[in-house]
């Protein structure tokens, strides 16, 4: 075959198939550019989600119950003396102590730690935690202490000046229903009475008068 007859065959083939430009150079450059377009968006990785709705709503922190106000009377340094009546824990007498309570724990606690001595017992430790049950619809006070005891006593709530809890108190092997009253005696002052159940018959158990520090003064700013 002659050099013109394979150009001509080359050619006919072109034409019959594809032209030769296309075969050479991948069809005309606009199309070119819209192909390489086209394989590029295809390419591209999908368009992530806007932020807000890619980022998980966090949970909201919950609020304490506006009950738990009603506690803030307890937060302060205390310090209290009075008398424990004579009982299966000691003769009884004189009693000193300290309490200091501060709100905790995000507001839904008020938490306290108690010192006393006296009344013819060896020196005590104690904490407490208060805070406001909305499902029992009552104020809920607990009770752990150096003598190895442990309470929960539980109140409706304040009564003019006077709130009152009680429940049951366990030490050792023993168990018995406790009731604690509280009555304000002024800003910064309180009265405790401490009673237990003994033969079904409320029976005191001691008293304390507590006074409330002043607070200290707030810094000056320079």
């Amino acid at each position: 075959m002659t050099t013109r007859s394979m150009i001509g065959a080359v050619a006919a083939v072109c034409l019959a198939a594809v032209p030769c430009t296309y075969a050479q150079m991948g069809g005309k450059p606009e199309e070119k550019k819209a192909e390489k377009k086209a394989e590029k968006k295809a390419e591209k990785p999908a368009a992530k989600p806007a932020a807000a709705a890619e980022k998980k709503t966090a949970m909201e922190a919950p609020k304490p119950p506006a009950e738990v106000a009603q506690l803030k009377f307890f937060d302060g340094s205390w310090t209290c003396s009075g008398t424990a009546s004579p009982s299966a824990f000691g003769p009884g007498g004189k009693t000193t102590g300290t309490v200091r309570t501060h709100t905790d724990l995000g507001g839904f606690w008020h938490s306290g730690v108690l010192k006393g001595s006296g009344g013819g017992m060896p020196p005590m430790e104690g904490m407490f935690h208060m805070t406001y049950d909305p499902g029992m619809k009552q104020f809920v006070m607990l009770w752990v202490d150096s003598m190895g005891g442990r309470a929960q006593e539980n109140s409706s709530g304040w009564e003019g000046d006077k709130i009152v809890f009680s429940g049951d108190m366990l030490m050792g092997t023993q168990k018995m229903t406790t009731r604690d009253t509280f009555t304000k005696a002024g800003a910064g002052e309180l009265k405790h009475d401490y009673e237990a159940q003994v033969d079904g018959k409320w029976t005191p158990m001691g008293d304390e008068v507590c006074k409330k520090a002043a607070a200290a003064p707030a810094a000056k700013k320079e």
